[in-house]
């Protein structure tokens, strides 16, 4: 829950920095185009005088040489060419582009190529307002001339700087919320993993606690019970075995957590190992269990003898408390390419499917009443699963309740050459 609502405020962020830029690049942009629409009209009426004392002119020299039979269209010309030389000459290049129409039709025109026909006619009909189109601001009007006919101006204004102004605002905006949400998204995800791990730190807390508590309760009443009475060669013999077993049993939790923590560490050299021996080593480590071993001679694996025999014992005592006590444990090597795939199967009771992420939790059992019975502590596998990663491979769990459980583990594979034929015993833990 905590981590959906996180994940949530980073999204409503998100939404509300991308609405909040839309929102400034849309008012500079209204801005901008107002600004430009202003300076438009200026410009508009500029060419509307012009042009009104240029047809007046071209009248007046025209009526004196007796040549106003000429057709309206090459008037129209003539005029629009004269004005836009002088305006350039004035002007230069913020010189404002326009057309002249007459009846509808386009009689001269210096606008740009990008204006359709249709949206000058559009512009030249509506004298009292301003249309965009694309980037190009239309106005039009209609000239006072002496000609009887009608001639109206379009005038066009380039607005692109006020689209220029808006994308520029709006791409700058999206960069900072990628920023500040990738931001939001990695401190997000540290903290759920910072959270993760306390919690992870705390439950490891707690049952160790709970680990040392009872053999450390077993111990204290049993010393006190020795010191306090006087018991017959029976009851004494008794309190000295239950001495002895919660000693060795703490002994044996001491030195599991001193081996996962020398994992975690990684502190290891790793060697070429013969997987063979390894076999081998948990086989004598485990005398009343029925292991059946196959392993290839050239199975070789970059690895620590000793951890790697303890990886294999984990499993096989695992697998055998697991299963009935007249079955067998099966372990077996085989080639998987680029590694070797080392399995532990038994057809015990299995796991249950909600267990399964669970089981390499320190100090995690999915049977505490059969796991106490057996003096497990729950760091097996732990133990396997760092020991698995030490040595770049993986640990996978296949089957659940009640069909028995595999164990797979592989390891990358080493020279063959590399690891001698017999390798010095582990002595048994």
């Amino acid at each position: 829950m905590k981590r959906t609502s996180m994940y949530t405020a980073v999204l409503a962020l998100s939404l509300a920095m991308a609405l909040a830029g839309g929102g400034l690049a849309c008012r500079t942009f209204r801005e901008r185009l107002d600004a430009l629409e202003e300076q438009a009209v200026l410009q508009h009426q500029r060419n509307v005088c012009g042009l009104e004392d240029a047809f007046a002119a071209e009248y007046d020299t025209r009526s004196g040489a007796g040549y106003l039979s000429s057709g309206a269209d090459s008037v129209c010309a003539r005029v629009g060419q004269a004005y836009t030389r002088g305006q350039w000459l004035i002007l230069g290049s913020s010189t404002a582009a326009f057309a002249l129409m007459r009846e509808g039709d386009v009689a001269y025109s210096a606008l740009p190529e990008s204006v359709a026909a249709a949206d000058v006619q559009q512009a030249a009909a509506a004298t009292d307002g301003i249309l965009l189109r694309g980037e190009t601001l239309l106005l039009g009007g209609v000239l006072n001339t002496p000609y009887s006919y009608p001639v109206a101006v379009v005038t066009a204004a380039d607005a692109s700087e006020a689209f220029a102004a808006r994308n520029r605002l709006l791409y700058s905006w999206l960069a900072v919320q990628a920023v500040i949400t990738l931001a939001a998204l990695v401190a997000a995800y540290h903290y759920e993993r910072l959270q993760e791990l306390n919690a992870r730190q705390s439950r490891f807390v707690a049952d160790l606690t709970h680990e040392l508590k009872t053999p450390l309760t077993s111990l204290i009443g049993y010393a006190d019970l020795l010191r306090g009475s006087t018991l017959d060669a029976e009851r004494r013999r008794t309190a000295a075995e239950a001495l002895y077993h919660e000693s060795a049993r703490l002994e044996s939790l001491s030195q599991q957590l001193l081996a996962l923590n020398s994992l975690q560490a990684d502190g290891v050299v790793l060697r070429p190992v013969r997987v063979a021996a390894a076999f081998a080593d948990a086989v004598r480590s485990l005398p009343d269990v029925v292991l059946d071993c196959d392993a290839p001679a050239e199975a070789v694996v970059l690895a620590d003898r000793v951890l790697l025999a303890d990886l294999v014992r984990n499993l096989a005592l695992n697998a055998w408390h697991a299963g009935p006590q007249d079955g067998a444990v099966h372990l077996r090597c085989t080639d998987a390419g680029e590694c070797w795939r080392l399995t532990v199967q038994d057809t015990g009771c299995g796991i249950p499917a909600e267990a399964l992420p669970h089981l390499t939790e320190p100090f995690y059992r999915v049977d505490k009443a059969r796991s106490r019975e057996h003096g497990g502590s729950g760091l097996g596998l732990s133990i396997v699963h760092d020991a698995a990663a030490l040595y770049g491979g993986t640990v996978a769990v296949d089957g659940v309740e009640p069909h028995g459980t595999r164990f797979t583990v592989t390891f990358p594979r080493a020279a063959a050459d590399d690891a001698p034929e017999t390798q010095k015993e582990v002595p048994e833990t």
